[in-house]
């Protein structure tokens, strides 16, 4: 059994905000095709990390600042994926990254559906990042749901972190579900082909314009205890 200390180390000075580690036994549960050996057969561990979202672009009238800060947290998670990969392949461990966004290898055409090949979310919840909202959204003690995630399937045994008993989204609350603008979260899951209809647009110019982003911003989990002295300027 490996100490998880130098795998959390090298993820944060690569530029995570946090990283804890899932032994492999935690995803049992996980649908056919989408456990991590369905992946990598000789993944032991599950390394699952976090950068946080810039809050101020929550502030704008325009989408393109959200749009643009979402795009970069896309390339910097895959770029922090690909070095952990390395640095660790490099330590004797075999390592394998997790695409953090499409292309989807799971794809149903008429809903408008897509799997990756390993929820993150699910992932970050067995490696104790967080709890999983009502708005299918990872919720973290300090960042709330304002971040990306990343994950990397290792060959080695590592030890795992504690899952979180404390469940951090909100009992009986349900504002993000009634801000949903096309009704597309029922509490469990999300309708994805309503959601990418409404949360998606191009502009004039070209290039695609993040248009929703209500249950992430409605959620008062939103910032975490980072967010208590933004929303106070």
């Amino acid at each position: 059994m490996r100490d998880s200390v130098f795998v959390k180390q090298a993820a944060i000075k690569l530029g995570a905000d946090q990283c804890n580690i899932a032994p492999v036994n935690r995803f049992k549960d996980a649908p056919e095709g989408f456990h991590p050996r369905d992946i990598f057969p000789e993944c032991q561990s599950v390394v699952v990390f976090l950068s946080h979202f810039p809050l101020s672009s929550l502030k704008c009238d325009s989408l393109a600042p959200y749009t643009f800060i979402r795009n970069m947290m896309v390339k910097k998670i895959e770029e922090i994926t690909f070095k952990l990969c390395d640095e660790l392949e490099q330590n004797g461990m075999a390592a394998n990254p997790i695409p953090c966004d499409e292309p989807y290898e799971y794809w149903d055409n008429d809903e408008k559906h897509g799997r990756g090949i390993l929820s993150l979310k699910h992932a970050g919840v067995l490696a104790g990042l967080g709890t999983m909202g009502k708005n299918t959204l990872l919720l973290n003690k300090q960042f709330g749901n304002m971040m990306w995630l990343g994950a990397v399937l290792v060959s080695a045994e590592i030890d795992g972190d504690p899952v979180l008993t404390e469940d951090l989204c909100i009992e009986g609350c349900s504002i993000c579900l009634e801000s949903c603008p096309c009704h597309a979260l029922d509490g469990t899951t999300i309708t994805q082909k309503a959601c990418r209809e409404t949360s998606f647009s191009w502009s004039p110019g070209g290039g695609a314009m993040y248009e929703c982003n209500q249950c992430r911003i409605a959620c008062p989990q939103c910032m975490g205890a980072m967010g208590a002295d933004f929303k106070k300027t």
